[in-house]
């Protein structure tokens, strides 16, 4: 983990996340779409969802990219302090006369744990997938991080 001079802020673009995939999704119909957001903020730019995508062969690519700038805090000792992103994974489909929507699952994450993968160029990135949590079904969902990084006061 990167250690950083105390009373400062790294400002990011966290120039993700790129949602990629889901894949093992139990149902071959329907439509899915991920809700995201970060709980430490009220903002509306820390919120957002993806299109409305098709689920094909128990899959679903969202393709789905959003820039959002974060301020990571540094505390006295120097190291990052956690800042949480929450994807919330849902599911519609039809069920006879009308749909219904599931919640297929969670993903939890800290940016802080992605510091180390800052690149000044925006070439690198962290790509990875993530078993949801809170969920009956084995479904990853595959996440790309962009973490650019600016020093900046917390003033």
């Amino acid at each position: 983990m990167n250690t950083f001079p105390s009373g400062k802020g790294v400002g990011t673009d966290f120039n993700q996340p790129q949602i990629i995939d889901l894949n093992n999704v139990p149902l071959v119909s329907g439509t899915s779409f991920i809700k995201w957001h970060l709980p430490s903020s009220a903002a509306a730019e820390h919120r957002g969802r993806t299109e409305k995508c098709y689920i094909k062969d128990h899959k679903v690519s969202y393709d789905y990219e959003k820039t959002v700038p974060v301020r990571l805090t540094v505390d006295k000792n120097g190291t990052l302090q956690d800042t949480a992103v929450h994807f919330e994974v849902l599911q519609e489909y039809s069920s006879g006369a009308r749909g219904e929507r599931i919640v297929l699952g969670n993903v939890k994450l800290n940016l802080a744990e992605y510091a180390d993968a800052i690149d000044l160029d925006g070439e690198d990135g962290i790509c990875r997938r993530y078993l949801m949590q809170d969920s009956k079904i084995n479904s990853t969902l595959k996440v790309l991080y962009y973490l650019l990084s600016r020093p900046c006061s917390l003033s």
